[in-house]
């Protein structure tokens, strides 16, 4: 029987298998043709890697630039403030999250001046800085460089913990913190309050702009209010996080549609969980909630877009209530544009901006003269310092005199009165190495040192062993 020669599979069969392996395709002509197509592909693909790399390159530095220009802020305290001011410190930096030193160390030695120079080279445009008196805790918001600064009395406040711990459930999680809040600002427009429109500016300018036509509604998930009391002259401060659960949804299916695994031991069919009374009320939400629908989707489940949706505040704290007292038109200095106490006519206003320029000159002068008495108060620290060092040096050469005279070693070694000479001021060499060593004919023989039995005048013998 006449062996069948195996038939070779055809071109397209093997370009299959390769293509399935992702190896490239095989071409009908020659080798120089084959490896001329390989080396474009190669090329292409070179290309496209590097344009995509250059895409997500510029991608990054346009969301650097933008992150730059956002507003960013120093949440600080200067001087002894307590516990409590301290936790409250530590709130208001998670509401200016992301934008904010978070992890800023404040200690004693900080000066407030450090902060305010320092501001602007990193990138910082407010400070948030409380203080405490006798009276009450005080908070100033201080728009670096150029000013204004709004001094607060902060007359009310509870802190976030004390908010939370009131809560049945508290709704706190970290990507709560990877966006600026939004700001709802309410009462400022009030007709011929001029400092009014000077603080809506300037807490605006605290949290970066919102575009309503290119925002993301998932990423909006807190909210500050600041509302503004005409009546008490106060100003409300609270801190919300927003919430969003399908509406129109019975408790029963929303667990489902949630992604939740509710607990059916208790029933016999799954149709009593759903047709139970019990389950088809929704837990009574006592906060207040609207009903919207939402132009895009949300990550929470159920919550797509064009359905209704519910959005309910929870407030996650602090709680702040201040009170306006001055308004300075300069960094923590300048003219005083408002007072709550001090009201002056336009004649003592001018004549104060007359006398501005020379209390400037003033304080910087006692400025001056401040540091000059600190350095001086240093220097004479440093002096003091030194002869003490001087004088012990002098105490402990006399102890070791004394100690020979008594073990009867007189002599001392060469070392040791090159080291006592390097270490008194003033010494034989100290003056050799500034004037030179001294003429051959003028050198002397060393002298030997006056032991303590010689000075006192009692010879070694009766002295009593072991005293000094």
């Amino acid at each position: 029987m006449a062996h069948r020669k195996k038939s070779r599979k055809g071109i397209a069969a093997r370009n299959a298998k390769r293509g399935q392996a992702g190896l490239p395709l095989i071409t009908r002509g020659s080798g120089e043709k084959r490896s001329r197509i390989e080396a474009k592909r190669e090329k292409e693909k070179a290309e496209k890697i590097a344009d995509g790399n250059l895409k997500h390159n510029v991608d990054i530095a346009l969301q650097e630039e933008a992150i730059a220009k956002q507003p960013h802020s120093f949440v600080v305290h200067t001087g002894s403030v307590g516990r409590y001011v301290r936790r409250l410190e530590k709130d208001l930096r998670e509401v200016m999250e992301p934008n904010t030193a978070s992890k800023l160390k404040v200690t004693k030695s900080n000066n407030f001046k450090d902060y305010i120079v320092n501001a602007p080279v990193l990138g910082v445009t407010h400070i948030l800085n409380f203080t405490k008196s006798e009276k009450s805790v005080n908070l100033r918001i201080i728009r670096v460089p150029q000013g204004p600064t709004l001094c607060f009395a902060v007359d009310e406040y509870s802190l976030a913990r004390d908010i939370r711990a009131t809560q049945k459930r508290v709704t706190i999680f970290q990507k709560l913190f990877q966006q600026s809040p939004l700001v709802v600002l309410n009462g400022f427009s009030v007709p011929g309050a001029k400092h009014l429109a000077l603080v809506k500016t300037v807490i605006q300018n605290m949290f970066p702009s919102i575009d309503i036509d290119t925002v993301k509604l998932a990423n909006v998930r807190r909210a500050v209010l600041i509302s503004y009391n005409a009546e008490t002259e106060q100003i409300e401060f609270r801190h919300y996080s927003v919430k969003t659960v399908p509406a129109g949804i019975a408790k029963s299916a929303k667990k489902i549609v949630q992604g939740k695994i509710p607990d059916l031991s208790k029933y016999e069919d799954i149709s009593e969980f759903f047709l139970n009374p019990g389950a088809l009320s929704d837990s009574e939400w006592e906060g207040e909630q609207a009903e919207v629908d939402l132009a895009q989707d949300l990550a929470t489940r159920g919550c797509a877009k064009g359905t209704k949706t519910k959005l309910r505040m929870v407030e996650i704290g602090p709680r702040m209530t201040w009170r306006l007292t001055k308004i300075l038109e300069g960094v923590d200095d300048g003219e005083v544009l408002y007072h709550s106490y001090i009201k002056k006519t336009q004649a003592e206003l001018n004549e104060l901006r007359k006398k501005l320029p020379m209390l400037k000159k003033r304080k910087k002068r006692i400025e001056k003269d401040v540091e000059h008495a600190a350095i001086r108060q240093l220097q004479h620290a440093e002096d003091q310092r030194k002869a003490e060092e001087e004088e012990f040096e002098e105490y402990k050469e006399k102890l070791i005199r004394r100690q020979k005279a008594v073990t009867g070693d007189a002599g001392d070694s060469e070392d040791e009165k090159l080291r006592r000479q390097a270490v008194k001021p003033g010494s034989t060499s100290q003056k050799n190495q500034e004037d030179g060593p001294p003429p051959a004919e003028k050198a002397s023989k060393p002298k030997t040192k006056r032991t303590a039995s010689k000075s006192s005048g009692e010879p070694p013998a009766k002295r009593k062993p072991g005293r000094i």
